[in-house]
């Protein structure tokens, strides 16, 4: 009986140090998804910046265009 008991202490504490050690790895993903999740959300503003100036400047260039061919008639 007392064997089983030591067995059984054993494998708790086993457990318990896999739970304690699934705990920390999780805590590390967790930072990691917050530092990727902030460069992510920088990415995506320069790219919304960029997509902005393309806007303007197609805008601008197709303005000129007409006006170029509006002066030519």
């Amino acid at each position: 009986m007392d064997s089983r008991l030591e067995e059984l202490t054993v494998m708790n504490a086993e457990q318990n140090s896999n739970i304690s050690n699934i705990k920390e790895t999780l805590s590390e993903i967790k930072e990691l998804l917050k530092t990727q999740n902030g460069r992510v959300r920088k990415n995506e503003n320069m790219l919304s910046a960029i997509t902005a100036v393309g806007g303007v400047l197609s805008i601008v260039f197709t303005g000129f265009i007409a006006w170029l061919f509006k002066g030519l008639k």
